[in-house]
């Protein structure tokens, strides 16, 4: 049976709609106020069908990410491109890491596709490493999952081992999907992203969105970028007509607008956020896993429910029980607003002498 497996859902339960949601990781800063304006004046254009090819947006996008506009293709969020994957690559076999996005594998099992997990480990900090090679080795899947920055985790994968991993699957014609998703948060994304070998490497696919960086969550708008335009053509065979809204592409053009300043800012928010509450999180005894995304991954040592127990003080974080390889005391949280931030950490401190009390 069908079970939804991400955050962001709890203003929809019952009695849960006033909560603050700390379980979905939502650009802080919000939705920028030209978007906003540029969504209100596209209404009136609701009357009549889409750009099917979302031109202006691929052409404006290409700018922003310095790449040939055809090898960029929208879809109705990043997810929805994920699920089109499998189909135009063919892939009977997925191989993914283990803990991350659980659509990658959900993607797999709806096409009828096997799947291979490799397991990140604890003691290497949940790091992607060499070890993966092992397994690829042994396993030859058609399509690789590598999400960069990770999710939950935050972690980074060094641009040395992803141009190692398209050089192996090149030989194997195995396509590397890199989900960059969270890249724009982290200080160090020049230096990480994998944007600089689509040209080199057509078996790449990179998958962007602008839901999190834009707080764009409710619009739905993502996209991949792959110097092969024949996937690039399957990826529009395998999905539906019109996938990208009037709304949804007149919000895209607009958050292109001043988007190198409003990156910055929402770096350099995020980073001064998020490295006060790692600090804080394990100043109370938790083991933080340093991130370079908007979001904490954490471990709690206590023998309690720390969602449970915040959902009572109305604030949800997001429990990792769900994520192949970790269990209920892996936690994520967002970077909100300072406001937010500070009650969060208030109510984990509160929490946290009775479980110290406890143990």
């Amino acid at each position: 049976m069908y079970k939804y497996a991400h955050g962001g859902n709890a203003i929809f339960e019952q009695g849960k709609q006033d909560i603050m949601d700390l379980s979905a990781n939502i650009n802080p800063l919000g939705l920028p106020k030209n978007v906003a304006e540029a969504i209100i004046r596209e209404i009136p254009n609701i009357v009549r069908y889409p750009d099917n090819f979302s031109t202006a947006l691929c052409e404006k996008t290409a700018a922003f990410e310095d790449v040939d506009a055809d090898w960029v293709i929208f879809g109705n969020g990043a997810s929805d491109i994920i699920f089109r994957l499998p189909r135009a690559v063919g892939a009977d076999k997925i191989m993914v890491c283990a803990p991350t996005f659980a659509d990658y594998e959900r993607s797999a099992l709806s096409y009828g596709a096997k799947i291979s997990r490799y397991a990140l480990r604890k003691d290497n900090d949940f790091m992607l490493d060499d070890g993966f090679f092992d397994v690829l080795q042994d396993e030859n899947p058609g399509l690789v999952y590598i999400c960069n920055p990770n999710n939950p985790t935050g972690k980074l994968t060094d641009r040395r081992l992803i141009q190692k991993l398209l050089d192996y699957c090149k030989r194997l014609g195995t396509v590397v999907a890199v989900d960059e998703c969270f890249m724009d948060f982290a200080p160090q994304a020049t230096d990480f992203t994998s944007k600089f070998f689509l040209a080199e490497y057509p078996n790449l696919v990179i998958l962007k969105a602008f839901t999190k960086m834009f707080a764009l969550p409710g619009i739905r708008l993502g996209y991949a970028l792959s110097s092969d335009k024949d996937l690039i053509n399957r990826l529009f065979l395998h999905g539906t007509d019109w996938a990208v809204s009037n709304l949804a592409q007149a919000a895209g053009l607009a958050s292109l607008d001043g988007v190198d300043e409003y990156i910055r800012q929402t770096v350099a928010y995020v980073t001064n956020e998020r490295s006060v509450m790692e600090k804080e999180l394990s100043s109370m005894g938790y083991t933080v896993f340093t991130s370079a995304a908007n979001y904490i991954f954490f471990l709690s040592p206590f023998q309690i429910n720390l969602q449970l127990e915040l959902d009572k003080m109305g604030i949800r974080i997001r429990s990792c029980a769900n994520y192949h390889g970790l269990d209920n005391t892996y936690y994520r949280v967002a970077i909100s607003t300072s406001k937010n931030n500070t009650k969060f950490l208030a109510a984990v401190r509160k929490v946290s002498p009775v479980l110290v009390f406890m143990g």
